[in-house]
């Protein structure tokens, strides 16, 4: 070895004892462009996971959002729910009671119209009788004469 490509490194550690490390210079040039590669290396990735980090943070944000939003609606449409179902149960009740209404009412209606075509056929019949009988009665004046009777 030349004495130009040996490289010296002098260290004093913490309570005065001191090193003295010697390399090859094309060694220390190899160490030295690790040192540099790996540190550009961290360095990149440090601030890629840092812009990492912040979008997922960003993300995680966004779906807290959404799920109190969704917790938020779904009690919303939960009350709705039973509020309809409270609807449709008291709903249920009327639609019975007006039927149970109806019913009485159709009874009593049907008892009305049979009522009614009773009493029309009655009339049918005596508006017969009576036509029949001005009938009778016209035909029998022109078949017989009219008695005279004294004063005429």
């Amino acid at each position: 070895m030349s004495p130009s490509s040996i490289v010296q490194l002098f260290f004093t550690v913490t309570g005065g004892a001191q090193y003295t490390i010697s390399m090859d210079s094309s060694e220390f040039l190899k160490m030295d462009l690790f040192f540099v590669v790996t540190t550009t290396v961290v360095a990149i990735g440090g601030v890629l996971l840092t812009v990492l980090g912040f979008y997922l943070i960003r993300v995680v944000r966004d779906l807290s959002e959404i799920t109190r939003t969704l917790k938020e609606q779904t009690k919303g449409i939960s009350h709705d729910l039973e509020v309809m179902r409270t609807e449709i149960k008291e709903g249920i009740h009327e639609v019975r009671t007006n039927v149970s209404e109806s019913m009485t009412s159709a009874r009593t209606f049907t008892k009305a119209v049979a009522g009614a075509g009773i009493v029309r056929a009655l009339s049918n019949i005596m508006q017969t009788i009576v036509e029949d009988t001005i009938t009778k009665t016209a035909s029998s004046a022109r078949r017989s004469p009219r008695k005279k009777t004294k004063g005429e």
